[in-house]
This record gives C-alpha cells, structure tokens and sequence, in this order.
C-alpha cells in the first residue's frame, strides 16, 4: 500500500503540549480508541492499543518532572521580558528585549519507538521578544512619596514556527505556536539606599502544536503478536499559569555601567492541558508488512489536564550600559533548575 494512499486515507487530528509545568495536584487521563476494518475484531477490546501508546508517550517522555520544568521555564522567561530593572526611572522608559529560558530537567530516554513521536525533544524551553513600558508614579501623583515607585507592564503576543525557536530542532515534526504573555511589576526604592523591592503580577499563555506522519512502518505488539503500523500524530499543549512575584535588588552605578543582583521568589497557579492523537492503518495479524488485505485503521485520542501549585526561588544578575537617553540591558535569571536571559534595548525620555 503507498504512502501517498495511506496518507490520504488517514484523517488526523491532534493535540499535545510541550513547554513546561508545574506541579500537579491532581491527574487525569482521559483516552478513546476507534477501530474499523477486518482486523479489528483481533485487536482484544481489553486491550486496544493503549498499553503501547498512553504510557510511554504521557509518562516515560513527559513525566511530571519534565513537565514542571517546562512550565517553570515559562513562567521565568516571563518574569524576566518585563524589565523593570533595578535603577529608579525618573520619568518614562521604553525597552524592546527577547527573552530565553532553559531547564535542566531532560525527558527520559525511553521514547515512544513505534511512530515519529520519538523525535519529541528532551528539553524544555521558552522564548519571545517582549515590549516594555516604564512610568515613574509621580507622572501620575503629586507627591513626593509617590517618586520613589516605578510601575512597569510588558506584553508582546509572538506567533512561532521551529526556524524562530531556539533549541528546538525536531526532525520530520510541523511545529507552530503562539505565546501571550505579560505582566505588571511595582518597584519601590528607598531614599538614597541602593536597593529596590518590587512585587508583579504575571500571566503566561503558550500553545503549541506539533505534526508529523510516520516515514515508515514500525513495528508494536499485540499480546505478543508483532504488528507494523503507518499513521499520523498531531499534539496539542496548552498551559495557562498566574503568578505573583516579589524581589530584592541591590544596584551600583560606575559611570556608564549599573550592576545589579537580586534574589526572588515566585508562587503560580493555573493549569496545563495536553492531547494526543494518532491515526493510523495497522497490518495484519498473518502478515505483519500486509496492509491491503484486509484494510484496518485504529484512531486514538488521548487528554490529560494538570491542575497544579508551585512556587520556586530565583537569583539574577543585571548589568545596564547606559549613554544619554539610551541604554543596553541584559539579566540573567537563574533558579535550581532553569536559566533565563534577556537582552533589550531601552529609551529614556
């Protein structure tokens, strides 16, 4: 039977997530089979495939670690597009950055062998261009006090495809996303001390999509029987998280260059969903490379939503290159587990 004829013939659709996250308070998995052809009525109904699809594709590659991670990279990839640096804005500020954050936490390597889904990355990641806006409060207040607050919002909707996306090269695999993020940071700085405390609120949407057919047949079993199928995966992921931030930061102004570390802490909320489905047609049981005489394809769907509460700690570092009215940033992020960095180009006026 032809590729082009099996591809034709399968009707896929399909959702999973990648990018991150959190921990779970409670699992679910939720998971639909249909079959139609001759060879269905060898596939026993007990059975139907799931042993070799549901474990190794939503917890031998995306365990809850990996998860977690991918999502606590999100939310510091956020954290740190907003900008609000560590030096008090007299007046008004705008920047323009791009944010990357990294996790540590791999994917196991016990990957789902039987379709292109082994190609799923190891590692999770996040990354978008970002806007910011910075006001001091006196623009708006009249008062002496109100000064030595700055209020920062940042926000930058980013539709992406794998060629804009670092890290990720996934072989023979359509990738396509979109990413909302944004957030508000209050920063308050205490007269003539250096240091500055600040406390946002954030919110990070991501979906991704991911595509791919199978380049040739590989083999699974059925109670011991060797099978081959052909089929389709499409993956769905999905993760909205809320989060409140506060910080310390501590800043030193030597002629052009600021120097700024800090050290912070991050509590989130929200959930991930992800789906799963694959089509495909599926030899038959006399002849494991005979797809044509007796035409048989299973469809299978399956759902997991992670509903979750984490919070982690973070260190960063800041260094500003400033002339006149404009100015070079770049902060590095880092907590136990993932890193971010962010360079952004800023005005003054």
């Amino acid at each position: 039977m032809k590729l082009s004829m099996i591809r034709t013939t399968l009707q896929f659709f399909a959702v999973l997530l990648f990018f991150l996250i959190l921990f779970g308070k409670s699992f679910q998995l939720e998971a639909q089979v249909i079959c139609g052809g001759a060879e269905c009525s060898n596939i026993p109904s007990e059975y139907q495939l799931l042993g070799n699809f549901a474990g190794p594709a939503l917890d031998r590659i995306y365990t809850n670690g990996f998860l977690r991670s991918m999502g606590e990279n999100a939310v510091l990839q956020n954290l740190n597009a907003n900008q609000s640096g560590g030096q008090n804005v007299p007046s008004y500020r705008l920047g323009l950055g791009y944010t990357i954050a990294k996790g540590q936490a791999k994917a196991r390597d016990l990957y789902y062998e039987n379709s292109e889904l082994r190609n799923l990355p190891k590692e999770g990641v996040a990354a978008s261009p970002s806007f910011s806006f910075t006001a001091n409060l006196s623009q708006l207040f009249q008062t002496p006090y109100a000064s030595r607050w700055n209020v920062t919002t940042h926000f930058f909707p980013y539709e992406f495809t794998e060629a804009n996306i670092p890290f990720v090269k996934i072989r023979n695999t359509d990738v396509r996303g979109k990413i909302q993020n944004y957030g508000i940071m209050f920063r308050y700085f205490p007269e003539s001390s250096g240091f500055s405390f600040g406390f946002g609120f954030f919110q990070t949407n991501q979906d991704l999509y991911l595509s791919s057919y199978d380049r040739r047949t590989t083999q699974f079993r059925i109670d011991g029987e060797k099978r081959r199928w052909l089929g389709i995966n499409d993956l769905y992921y999905q993760s909205r998280i809320s989060s409140f931030s506060f910080d310390v930061k501590y800043n030193w102004t030597i002629g052009i260059l600021s120097i700024t570390p800090g050290l912070g802490c991050v509590y989130n909320e929200g959930y991930t969903s992800i789906q799963v489905s694959r089509y495909a047609v599926i030899s038959t049981r006399s002849n494991p490379d005979d797809f044509s005489t007796y035409p048989s394809v299973i469809g299978i769907r399956l759902a997991t939503r992670y509903d979750h509460v984490s919070s982690f700690g973070y260190g960063s570092l800041g260094l500003r290159f400033g002339q006149g009215s404009f100015s070079v940033t770049t902060e590095v992020m880092a907590g136990r587990e993932m890193q971010s960095a962010n360079l952004s180009l800023n005005y003054q006026f």
